[in-house]
């Protein structure tokens, strides 16, 4: 049983032995088609663990509070909020926001003011050279992001060359850094590659360019709006490589695309059939927050997070920032995408593995001991 007790401090009152964690989620803006409805996600883990009795931490039990805002994808926005949750709420933790940009920006507050901060889906290098020693990462940095791809392709050795389209942000420009030097190393030629702005409208341009390139994989390195009016296009022009690889090709992506989102290859955490870590769980949370796992692949990423946050607290047994933070950077917790352990500028070790759209499925092609379905190759 959990015993709540009321303390107050400069005018904001809170319980003695709750958790409190904040965070942000896009829930309007451009990042919400890849995380929209991921508050009820968050809510339901919490609501698991209280009604489980909480987390213990030095014998006693505590409850979960969180704190969550809309960030509109926007960055300013996520800053504010940030410095909200640490100046308002005195949060224990902070758990970051979808992408680099606003992780970039919220991070600040957290090293600001001595709060611990997990990230999940932020993985730009630059977040992580700025000496900062307050954050943690579930994943791996950017540019290792696609490396299990590339080991398909070596393996198959079928696939000779390869040209890239970037969307011209954090993300997808670190993606592209590491692939394209990944593909190199894996004997794939480089033919060309485009960087382009992220509200980019008519591709037509770039079109003519990879058309006349004439790849065996055109790579697009971006995020779900962009490399959905990409492949539509695309496929208006007839451009037909042997194979088009989307690092973000989500149930929103398929559903967008139809027919034309079959037999693309991307990246993906996890996919049902990988026993790893709490699987049953992620699938009852998923159910009961009435998330689609293909509508939104890095859920996924969310369950490691929470993973990681359970054990954090529980092997920290004291909720003192100094403690929390050396215990977050010295664990290893295994997860249901992998072990997840971090290096000492807080990167994490989880990566994608390569996924292809199969009869409007999502199977895991890579590597063979856990691959859900061959790789189609060259797609027909």
């Amino acid at each position: 049983m959990i015993i709540i007790m009321q303390v107050t401090i400069t005018g904001y009152s809170w319980a003695q032995n709750e958790i409190r964690i904040g965070l942000t989620i896009s829930e309007s803006g451009h990042f919400s088609t890849e995380i929209g409805p991921f508050r009820k996600l968050v809510e339901v883990w919490a609501q698991d663990v209280n009604q489980k009795g909480g987390l213990k931490i030095a014998n006693n039990s505590y409850s979960i509070k969180l704190f969550v805002y809309d960030d509109k994808s926007d960055e300013a926005t996520a800053r504010r909020m940030y410095e909200r949750i640490a100046l308002v709420h005195h949060a224990h933790l902070m758990v970051g926001p979808y992408s680099s940009p606003l992780t970039f920006a919220a991070t600040t507050a957290a090293e600001n003011h001595g709060i611990p901060f997990l990230a999940i889906c932020a993985n730009s290098p630059n977040i992580y050279s700025r000496g900062f020693q307050w954050i943690t990462c579930v994943i791996d940095e950017a540019p290792r992001y696609t490396y299990r791809y590339w080991e398909l392709l070596r393996s198959e050795a079928k696939a000779q060359s390869v040209s890239f389209i970037i969307e011209d942000t954090l993300h997808p420009q670190g993606v592209f850094r590491g692939a394209k030097k990944l593909a190199e190393e894996a004997g794939i030629l480089v033919k060309s590659h485009y960087t382009v702005p992220p509200d980019m409208k008519d591709f037509s341009g770039s079109l003519v360019k990879l058309v006349r390139d004439n790849p065996d994989i055109v790579f697009v390195s971006s995020n779900v709006p962009f490399a959905i009016r990409f492949i539509s296009q695309a496929r208006e022009l007839r451009l037909k490589p042997k194979e088009f690889h989307v690092i973000h090709h989500g149930g929103i992506f398929r559903r967008a695309l139809g027919d034309g989102a079959e037999y693309i290859t991307g990246q993906s955490y996890w996919a049902e059939g990988m026993k790893k870590g709490q699987h049953e769980r992620f699938l009852k949370l998923l159910r009961e927050a009435k998330i689609s796992l293909e509508d939104y692949p890095w859920s996924p990423a969310y369950m490691m997070a929470f993973e990681v946050i359970e054990t954090a607290l529980t092997k920290a047994a004291t909720l003192d920032s100094l403690e929390l933070m050396k215990t977050l950077k010295s664990i290893a917790v295994d997860t249901i995408g992998g072990s997840v352990k971090f290096n000492a500028n807080g990167v994490g070790s989880i990566n994608t593995y390569p996924s292809q759209i199969q009869n409007s499925r999502y199977h895991i092609i890579w590597p063979r001991e856990i691959a859900t379905a061959k790789h189609i190759y060259p797609a027909p």
